[in-house]
């Protein structure tokens, strides 16, 4: 980013320090831990919509296209407003705002466990996605700062958030299936599923309420950062590459999220613990491929890094279509998760750190939104062909072509 570009932008602070990995310092800061817990809970949540699908199905008698729009409703409220909410954390110091996703989810748990009607199930889901939205920009930006006196650069130290995430992604489906079964009926039982959101809380209090950098957050008001500065930042020619990156990326991935048990269920007439393990492997092949993706890139081209893990994901998935193999679907998700912390710390490295929050949400946000916006057209092509049909062309392609784009990006954006 040039200093002309910047030059509006008052009392831009200077960018972490990062440490020789030949260093002997190694101290974490121990506000890591509670971010990283809190990251565990929140994200237990990605399986439940995916494993109610089929009661959803039964229940309202839905279209395999009003599901892709479902789905597609609830990245958006989860990933779309990601960059409203980092821009206000940024410009008003407002981290205390991280506080409202878990009471948000807890919300939406009561009402996906009490819904009258598809009216209010609908509102539920919106509400589930407005908690992923309001805590993964702020939770993300405020990790990216906390790698000062560690021998590892911030992918590393954001792979350890991330996986964190990839970890309880990867419990979710084993602690959704607690509360429901193969009856609608049993929906009713996940007004239970809100305990992780409250202990998210507790994690979060403890950090954004102590003393120290994240509560100094809330006390301080920087309203010069405007939408100009902005504009200026999102327009660089790497975060908009990143962006698109993550948009493809997430085609890909949101995809298989969204439409993986009703694959498994009914297109291979399988059973609901068999989309359960499915959706268990997956999480798990998420959790090894975030956690291995930072590490890898401190040794290696980040560039390279991400040009390989998508390039070689896509064969992995198509492989797991075609020979109907849970080996394939682990490995896809393996290889194509090394790039969510690369990402996310690449685009956090060009821009100042007043503005991270935002950055964060652009790769972790708003281009999973744009990804989301795809997930009804697959809807549209399953119901006008088949789910395994249409899951072939839009499982693989977008990484393809994620993996192409790399090769465009710099090389010193670590």
């Amino acid at each position: 980013m040039s200093n002309s570009l910047l030059k509006d932008i008052p009392e831009i602070q200077a960018r972490p320090q990062i440490i020789s990995p030949t260093s002997n310092t190694f101290t974490f800061d121990k506000r890591l831990w509670p971010l990283m817990g809190s990251h565990l809970c929140i994200d237990i949540y990605n399986s439940l919509f995916p494993l109610i699908t089929p009661l959803i199905i039964a229940k309202y008698h839905l279209s395999l296209t009003f599901i892709g729009l479902l789905s597609a409703l609830i990245n958006f409220s989860g990933s779309f407003m990601q960059p409203v909410y980092g821009y206000l954390c940024d410009r008003y110091r407002a981290a205390s705002l991280v506080l409202y996703a878990p009471f948000c989810i807890v919300v939406a748990c009561f009402g996906i466990a009490l819904m009258p009607n598809l009216f209010l199930l609908i509102l539920s889901l919106i509400l589930l996605g407005t908690g992923f939205s309001l805590y993964h920009p702020q939770a993300t930006a405020t990790v990216g700062l906390l790698n000062k006196n560690c021998k590892f650069n911030r992918s590393t130290f954001i792979s350890l958030f991330v996986a964190s995430g990839s970890l309880g992604s990867s419990i979710s489906p084993l602690f959704i299936l607690l509360f429901i079964s193969s009856k609608p009926e049993s929906l009713k039982n996940l007004i239970w599923a809100c305990i992780p959101a409250i202990l998210a809380y507790i994690f979060l209090r403890s950090t954004y309420s102590s003393g120290g950098e994240s509560a100094s957050l809330n006390k301080s008001k920087n309203k010069n950062i405007g939408f100009k500065q902005l504009a200026i930042i999102f327009a660089q020619k790497d975060l908009i590459l990143l962006s698109s990156i993550v948009a493809l990326r997430s085609v890909s991935i949101l995809t298989l999220i969204a439409f993986i048990s009703q694959l498994i269920t009914h297109s291979w007439h399988e059973s609901l613990k068999l989309a359960g393990l499915a959706t268990l492997l997956l999480n798990v092949g998420s959790f090894f491929g975030g956690l291995s993706g930072g590490f890898i890139s401190n040794k290696i081209s980040p560039k390279l890094v991400l040009a390989f893990s998508l390039i070689v994901s896509a064969p992995c998935l198509f492989a797991f279509l075609i020979y109907k193999s849970l080996l394939f679907l682990a490995l896809g998700t393996f290889f194509s998760a090394w790039s969510n912390s690369v990402c996310v710390s690449m685009s956090q490295h060009i821009v100042p750190n007043k503005v991270q929050g935002f950055a964060s949400s652009l790769t972790m946000g708003f281009a999973w939104g744009a990804g989301a916006m795809i997930i009804p057209f697959v809807g549209i092509m399953a119901d006008l062909t088949s789910l395994s049909e249409a899951l072939k062309y839009f499982l693989p392609i977008p990484l393809l072509l994620a993996g192409s784009l790399c090769l465009m990006l710099k090389e010193d954006n670590t």
